[in-house]
């Protein structure tokens, strides 16, 4: 008998937008039921794609599959001594269901299947309830396909060694326990792997194999249907992933296959990089052979590559993709490494780098501030001609081939100090004096040092002036002598010969320094290190520090009343150890500066017994606690340093941040508030407050300087730090700006910086804040109970032969490693990231590509809702937070990110995007204009052609209070238009019946009026 073919329109999956919901919406299903183990007493059976499923009946239950859509299922009966076999397949976008066999399906159900039908309670979901088609019916048993869109079992979550399932809660109250059982498939059937019971609604099933076809099933005592999910586990990553060899052309890459060394394929992304590591292009390669080798051939020359590597699994049209792996290709080989300044000069730096492979590059260009100082084709260079103690940008560049960019490195280096001239002694008041050999920029400080005739070294130093007091030195002869760029002086006492030696010194020089241990000051050994900040002598925490230690007052009743002042703070020769020196005068003397005895105040500090604090060698020892690193909890706030204060500590700024608590009003913590260029506002209910820290201006205007508000009229306040105002939040006041839309009121001001009557224009100097106020209508949108998560998958026909499955997922990070699957509550500071996927299922498609036309939001569902934020438009960002993070319309996916915002009803907000499917030969890009337009307003949206379609996901609820995740209810009922549609029936039922009998009255009466 010859078999023969036909067509059913069976079902209405979808509308126009293409959108019929994905696995979590909808679900296709087989089901069957036998009475009193029908199937087994008739020697029968059931193979689904060559797989038994006579192990997962259930005698007296309903038992249902789900089925995978769009794809071919072979479907085989054995039952009563006769095979039958059909073929399926699912097409939601075409509306219909395709079946082949000699037996044609029906559509309805005979008495005894409804009788099988009626044991289930209205409680339980029949997985075939819609657009039944029977393949077999009989006293005994029956055999159907359908589907549902209430999802009695669905998948939540998914590892490569585990399941987690949940189903809908319809334990009866007398029992609520639920039984779950896990097959797989063994010798060409599915048989049983583990049976559990629980009272939950979800279960986790662990230990799995990766990337293997699993069935989980779950059981509710008292009911009378047995459900089933069919599923994969995601696959492992591949091991051992390196380029084995590459030239100039091609690029060979290797690897070993994941633990299980199961897979469907590899999927190879090709990242084409720029010489800043950026990707320009992301090329997607498909690898289905069994040999774990790919050669990327046909390369441009001075080609930059980047790979990813990700095992596929497949089963219908389910694609599960594992972790991508990394490689760094053939980038690495011409990458600038280690740039680092090597060595300096008063008037020169030199730079030094790193290259693996100098064969791809042609030469290395060197940038100072800039401007191009040369090239070079070894590793090394130096920039002369430059100013002394001057802090400059350096780059280097790698270039291959004629002038192409490979790579590009900057680093921050220096000059160093070009020394001191007239460096003298005057033996009338013991100090020695010198000048800089340049004031075009003075040196950060001097290194001194004092010296015997016979060369010991009996004291050396740093100081930031350019003389020295040298108490206890004898008046005797002495002599002057320098060179070029050092100075010496020499001097004669009565006991010995000395010597005096003083250089200049940048910041970042001579760190090592020998203090004097015999005399000239009060030099205290602490058992700490200090914080960079602090080394350097012009900086705001070093003048803040030395405040601190002057406080400490350690002679307060020495016997002579004293002035101390803090004169160095420098690193010790040992590690984690610091020099801090004191000089000594008396505080009777106020018309001159006169040393007190140092032996006297080590004796003195001796005799107090001070805990932690010893004198020795004539070295005062704290052997207090490191507090600021040995405290469990932090002890200063963002931005700030810990310094240890001799028992104590104390926070400070970093070099950079100014403290603006004194400005904040009310009074806040104890602790500094720390703020970039002392930069602070506060928008209070009824005030706008501000400040900018004087020495950030001061050092880029200098001079002095009048600051107002945006009219001129109003000048700000001052204290010895800042420039702040309080000004109100009147619009007329002190020319404050005001500026409204729909949802929220802006208030704006501006500081106009003004120095010898001369204005200031710079831009970088502009100083503008904006307090941005919500409107009162807007609320803080809350997540009821009743909302469910919605998200859309479609199907695209893209040739006679060929569908493809497009999907849109919501992420929280740009890792896009896991999606949202429920409701979520965001704050409007929040980024969202999103993504919309082509699931090709067919190698044949490999080359076809995606592009995101445009993307709204609504707030409901319905993605044609004429309320819409628009996002995207015609391919280009419409919204200014809209930010491709790939790129579009050049791969099989899209990925990009918006921030968080409400719409005027504040309900819950769903996103769609319209997608469009390019062959090869098409160009899929688009170019856009930078001119930005108005953000989300409303609009029109394109029509979709034949391969375009409309994924949609949500809800997302935007919470201006902060953010907190509320669990969503589970499977509400779907809206359905039939109701709709028999309401506008009926009611143009009575619009006609009305107008005709309208009519037949006024007939009547006009032929009484001929009459």
């Amino acid at each position: 008998m010859n078999s023969f073919e036909f067509s059913l329109i069976v079902f209405i999956l979808v509308s126009r937008a293409l959108s019929f919901g994905r696995n979590d919406d909808i679900s296709f299903s087989l089901c069957w039921m036998g009475k009193d183990d029908a199937l087994e007493r008739l020697n029968g059976n059931i193979w689904l794609n060559d797989a038994s499923l006579k192990l997962i009946s259930k005698v007296g239950k309903v038992t249902s599959l789900t089925v995978s859509p769009a794809v071919d299922n072979k479907l085989t009966l054995k039952y009563g001594g006769s095979v039958q076999a059909w073929t399926l397949r699912i097409d939601p976008r075409a509306n219909f269901t395709k079946i082949r066999g000699l037996q044609k399906p029906l559509k309805q159900p005979t008495s005894v299947t409804k009788g099988f039908l009626d044991m289930m309670s209205p409680n339980e979901v029949f997985s075939c309830e819609n657009g039944t088609l029977f393949f077999h019916q009989d006293e005994n048993f029956f055999l159907a396909l359908g589907h549902t869109m209430h999802v009695p079992v669905k998948l939540e979550s998914r590892t490569p060694s585990m399941l987690q399932v949940s189903w809908v809660e319809n334990c009866p109250a007398v029992s609520n326990n639920c039984t779950v059982t896990l097959y797989h498939t063994e010798s060409g059937s599915y048989k049983p792997l583990s049976m559990d019971t629980t009272t939950n609604n979800h279960y986790h099933f662990t230990a799995l194999d990766s990337c293997s076809l699993y069935v989980a099933c779950v059981e509710t005592a008292a009911t009378h249907s047995f459900t089933c999910l069919s599923t994969i586990t995601d696959p492992d990553i591949p091991k051992d992933f390196e380029v084995t060899s590459w030239n100039s052309s091609s690029i060979s890459l290797a690897w070993d296959c994941p633990a299980n060394c199961k897979f469907s394929s590899f999927l190879l992304t090709a990242f084409y990089l720029n010489g800043a590591d950026q990707i320009t292009e992301e090329v997607l390669l498909w690898h289905k052979e069994d040999t774990f080798v790919f050669i990327l051939s046909d390369l441009e020359p001075c080609t930059r590559v980047r790979f990813g590597l990700q095992t596929v699994c497949q089963a219908g049209i389910e694609s599960r993709y594992s972790t991508m792996v990394l490689n760094d290709g053939n980038s690495v080989h011409s990458s600038i490494e280690a740039l680092q300044q090597t060595s300096y000069g008063h008037d020169s730096y030199t730079l030094s780098w790193e290259s693996r492979d100098t064969s791809s590059i042609s030469m290395f260009r060197v940038y100072h501030e800039g401007e191009l100082q040369g090239t070079t084709l070894v590793t090394n260079f130096t920039v002369g001609g430059l100013l002394p103690c001057q802090q400059h940008q350096a780059k280097v560049e790698a270039l291959c081939g004629d002038s192409v960019l490979m790579n590009a490195k900057t680093v921050v280096a220096h000059t160093g100090p070009l020394g001191v001239s007239e460096l003298r002694y005057h033996s009338k008041d013991s100090t020695a004096q010198w000048k800089p050999c340049t004031t075009h920029q003075p040196a950060v400080s001097f290194v001194y040092e004092l010296s015997l005739e016979n060369g010991t070294t009996i004291q050396s130093s740093r100081v930031t002036d350019t003389e020295l007091p040298l108490p206890g030195l004898e008046e005797g002869k002495w002599n002057k002598q320098w060179k070029t760029k050092h100075s010496h002086v020499g001097f004669e006492g009565d006991n010995s010969s000395l010597k005096f030696f003083v250089r200049a010194t940048g910041s970042s020089l001579d760190q090592e320094v020998q203090l004097d241990r015999s005399s000239m000051g009060l030099t205290m050994v602490v058992p700490w290190s200090l914080p960079e900040d602090l080394l350097e002598g012009m900086s705001e925490p070093r003048a803040e520090m030395e405040k601190i230690f002057q406080d400490k007052e350690m002679l307060n009743d020495f016997h002579q009343r004293a002035h101390v002042e803090l004169v160095a703070i420098e690193p010790a020769g040992e590690p984690h150890k610091t020099y801090i020196v004191f000089m000594s005068f008396d505080a009777s003397k106020t018309e001159e500066d006169i040393p007190l005895p140092v032996e006297d105040q080590l004796d003195y500090i001796h005799s107090l017994n001070t805990d932690h604090m010893t004198v020795t060698d004539g070295l005062i020892y704290w052997e207090g606690p490191d507090l600021c690193a040995f405290s469990k909890q932090t002890l200063c706030p963002l931005n700030s340093l810990c310094i240890n204060t001799l028992g104590s500590y104390a926070c400070l700024c970093q070099h950079g941040y100014y403290d603006v608590s004194s400005v904040i009003d009310p009074p806040v913590a104890s602790h500094p508030i720390c703020n970039e260029k002392g930069l602070f506002s506060h928008c209070l209910d009824k005030l706008m407050t501000g400040s900018i820290a004087k020495p950030y201006l001061t050092s880029h205007i200098g001079g002095e300087l009048d600051v107002r508000l945006n009219d001129g009229w109003c000048p700000v306040d001052e204290t010895e730090m800042f420039y702040y105002f309080r000004i109100s939040r009147k619009a007329s006041e002190c020319g404050t700006e005001r500026r409204v839309n729909k949802t929220h009121i802006q208030l704006q001001n501006t500081l106009t910086v003004t120095i010898r009557d001369k204005i200031i224009t710079r831009q970088d100097l502009k100083v503008v804040w904006k307090c941005i106020y919500p409107r009162r209508y807007v609320r803080n949108a809350q997540v009821s109970v009743d909302v469910e998560w919605h998200s859309s998958a479609s199907l695209v026909a893209f040739n006679s032969s060929l569908q493809l499955g497009l999907t849109m997922t919501l992420h929280a990070d740009e890792s896009y490693t896991d999606s949202y699957r429920d409701a979520i509550t965001m704050g409007p500071e929040d980024t969202l990231f999103s993504q919309v996927a082509l699931q090709t299922n067919n190698s044949f498609a490999s080359d076809v590509l995606l592009r995101v036309e445009s993307c709204w939001t609504t707030e409901s569902p319905d993605h044609q809702d004429t309320v819409q934020g628009v996002l995207l438009q015609d391919g280009c960002a419409f919204d200014h937070t809209f930010q491709w993070l790939s790129v579009n319309g050049l791969a099989q996916n899209s990925r990009f990110s918006i921030q968080m915002f409400t719409m005027p009803k504040g309900l819950p907000i769903y996103i769609h995007c319209l997608v469009n499917i390019c062959g090869h030969d098409e160009d899929c890009t688009k170019n856009c204009s930078s001119q930005q337009r108005t953000k989300r307003s409303g609009s029109q949206m394109d029509g979709e052609g034949a391969q375009a379609a409309v994924v949609s996901a949500g809800p997302l609820v935007v919470n201006r209070r902060g953010t907190s995740a509320v669990p969503p209810s589970y499977w509400s009922e779907h809206m359905t238009m039939i109701p709709i549609v028999a309401g506008l029936i009926g009611f143009l039922g009575v619009t006609v019946l009305s107008v005709s009998a309208t009519k037949a009255i006024m007939t009547y009466y006009e032929q009484l009026r001929l009459q």
